[in-house]
């Protein structure tokens, strides 16, 4: 009778765990939301995904705590650990991701102005000595148009001293 009783508490505990664990993704779905603000079929998709994961979950604590069967206690479990994580610990967790988030996204950004500074550097020294270079030897590009132009001139030429030659006889 007694190992019974244990028994039951132990699977009414793991579905309180379950429960905690439920609440938890429950707050990195929400914080993941918050963060991306998907449009309306994100939303659905995302909310698909969401209620699957949560099935897995809860699937996994059940097989492994009764062996994939159904009681109420179990249902009980749940309910309990997802009041009580939402009670206890949303709020903490939910402050300590952001904080986190908030790091990585500053030191990300500081990793990249640390990798993009010598770039800038460099496209900075560029600037100051191409944009005199440019001014100094902007004459050479007009220059090879004209140059480019040379046989469309010459051919027009020979072709209206053609026709001047045919016209005179």
């Amino acid at each position: 009778m007694g190992n019974l009783v244990l028994e039951q508490i132990y699977i009414f505990l793991a579905a309180t765990y379950g429960g905690m664990l439920i609440g938890f993704i429950y707050d990195l779905y929400r914080i993941f939301r918050g963060i991306f603000k998907p449009g309306k079929i994100a939303t659905i998709i995302q909310d698909f995904f969401f209620w699957v994961i949560i099935a897995g979950v809860a699937m996994s604590v059940l097989l492994f705590s009764t062996s994939g069967q159904l009681r109420f206690f179990s249902f009980l479990g749940f309910s309990l650990g997802v009041i009580l994580y939402c009670w206890a610990f949303s709020s903490i967790v939910i402050r300590t991701i952001r904080k986190v988030l908030r790091i990585i996204y500053k030191s990300i950004g500081s990793m990249v102005k640390i990798i993009c500074y010598p770039i800038k550097m460099v496209r900075t020294g560029l600037r100051k000595v191409l944009v005199p270079v440019k001014r100094k030897f902007a004459w050479i590009p007009k220059t090879f148009q004209r140059l480019r132009q040379l046989p469309k001139a010459a051919l027009k030429r020979v072709k209206g001293n053609i026709m001047a030659a045919i016209k005179k006889k």
